[in-house]
This record gives C-alpha cells, structure tokens and sequence, in this order.
C-alpha cells in the first residue's frame, strides 16, 4: 500500500465496492444471506428438538438408574452385615 496514493486508493476501493453493487454479486450475497438465515432456524429448532427429547427421555433413564444403583448398594449393605453378624449360640 506504501506505492499507492490516497486517490489511486480510494479509486480501487470503489472498484471493489462496485463489484458487490453488480446484479449477480447481489443475487448471490441475497442467496447466502436466505442460507445462513435458514441454517441458523434449522440449527435451532434441531437443537430444541435434541435437548427437549433428551429431557423427556434421558432424564428419568438416568434417575432409575441411579435409584436401582441405591437399591444395590442397600442389599450388598444388608448382605454384608448379615454374614458378619455373630451366629446364634
């Protein structure tokens, strides 16, 4: 940039700023917006359906299991106390 003037500068800047003013440039900056605007719905409405099925059917799988896990360690509890008490004489 240090070879150019500020007027050949500002010249080139408005060369590139024209080629966005073209009608195929405008057409496609059109269809990528219309694409990451629809991305973002469907990212969003795919991560609601995820964490919301996830909350119906992962959370209470993931309660039983750790209620049957308290249920285990009850009977290895009782278990072991049974074989470690003292024999009736």
């Amino acid at each position: 940039l240090a070879g150019l003037s500020d007027q050949g500068y500002t010249r080139n800047m408005g060369a590139a700023m024209s080629i966005v003013e073209h009608p195929k440039a405008k057409k496609a900056k059109n269809r990528m917006t219309k694409l990451v605007s629809t991305a973002w719905w469907l990212g969003g409405n795919v991560l609601w359906t995820v964490a919301t099925g996830f909350l119906v059917l992962g959370v209470p799988v993931f309660a039983e299991y750790e209620r049957e896990c308290q249920l285990f360690e009850q009977m290895a509890q009782a278990q072991s106390a049974q074989m470690n008490a003292q024999p009736p004489a």
